[in-house]
């Protein structure tokens, strides 16, 4: 017996070539949607693993503050002051996931998820700005936007500015920036937008990015940013022909400090290098144009410099800052 032929007219008898169609059709379906639960499942476990890693980060900086705290009190014969430690765990990473910031608030609700851009509008309009967190995504996009426990910016207060440099405060015009930016001109800030909040116009850049008015070919300056409020973000300067597809330290004519991914790194000319350092909630950023030195300072730690880039610069700089613009973030630029 001729198995194949009997196995083709008895397909016949059901329904021919639309029956196989309609086998085959079932099948690719049934693969989809498997493969759809795998890749949802695998989003949800790096999720799971990043809050983990979080949890760990905080309990051990508690635990080290305490220790700290504990043997300046020994030395010195000090038993009254008052520790408070914070219980965090999973459950509070996730209810306690609302803050504040400067009278704004950056908390994301059920209704904000509701008024995303429908899958086509998200697709134009996340240009390629979701690259920025390297394989992140799934971390952030549902992530409300909360400082980690125990960020606090550190103002100037805590560290004075070089003696020669001048304080420039930074101002910001629609023009210049991307369509998902806008720019707080009461609390100084600059913060991306969701949804139909977005702005109609293309803006400056197609990457979620911005850049200042000022322009500096010459002197010795420096503009502090608080990241607090920021899971993924990008500070430094550029020439004024940064392209708008662009993105800031992918060029050679750009220089930065990011955070993204949970770690810390320069970028200049699409070359990244690693910084040793947890994520600083204040960055002091100094640019001195005679000796061609652009300085990164963590102002929490009594301007411990992060890194810097010796560079004969061959015209005018203008800072430049990027935003992780998936989810409800913010920079904010202290007035002296």
């Amino acid at each position: 017996m001729n198995f194949t032929l009997c196995n083709i007219l008895e397909l016949q008898d059901i329904g021919g070539r639309d029956k196989w169609e309609q086998i085959l059709a079932e099948t690719d379906q049934e693969e989809q949607t498997q493969h759809a639960g795998r890749a949802k499942v695998d989003g949800l476990m790096k999720r799971l693993e990043w809050l983990k890693a979080e949890i760990k980060k905080t309990e051990d900086t508690l635990s080290a503050e305490l220790n700290s705290d504990q043997a300046y009190e020994d030395g010195l014969g000090i038993c009254d002051s008052s520790i408070v430690l914070m219980d965090v765990s999973s459950s509070s990473l996730d209810s306690d996931a609302s803050s504040c910031y400067a009278g704004r608030s950056f908390s994301l609700t059920s209704e904000d998820h509701q008024e995303l851009p429908s899958q086509s509008e998200e697709e134009s309009s996340q240009e390629f700005v979701e690259e920025a967190p390297e394989n992140s995504e799934s971390l952030f996009e549902d992530a409300d936007l909360t400082p980690s426990a125990g960020a606090q910016y550190c103002s100037r207060d805590s560290a004075e500015a070089s003696p020669h440099a001048e304080f420039v405060e930074l101002s910001f015009s629609p023009k210049l920036g991307n369509k998902r930016l806008v720019f707080d001109t009461e609390s100084h800030t600059v913060e991306t937008q969701l949804g139909h909040q977005a702005r109609t116009s293309h803006g400056r850049f197609d990457a979620c990015q911005w850049m200042a008015k000022q322009k500096f070919s010459e002197g010795w300056v420096y503009w502090d940013v608080d990241t607090t409020f920021s899971t993924g973000w990008a500070v430094g300067v550029a020439y004024p022909n940064l392209m708008r597809n662009e993105r800031l330290g992918r060029t050679s004519s750009s220089w930065c400090l990011e955070w993204s991914s949970g770690q810390l790194n320069a970028w200049h000319n699409n070359i990244k290098t690693y910084v040793k350092h947890s994520n600083p909630n204040g960055i002091r950023v100094i640019l001195d144009m005679a000796k061609g030195q652009l300085s990164f300072q963590s102002l929490c730690d009594s301007l411990l410099e992060l890194y810097s880039f010796q560079v004969g610069f061959t015209g005018p700089l203008i800072p430049v800052f990027w935003l992780f613009g998936l989810t409800r973030n913010a920079l904010k630029f202290p007035r002296h």
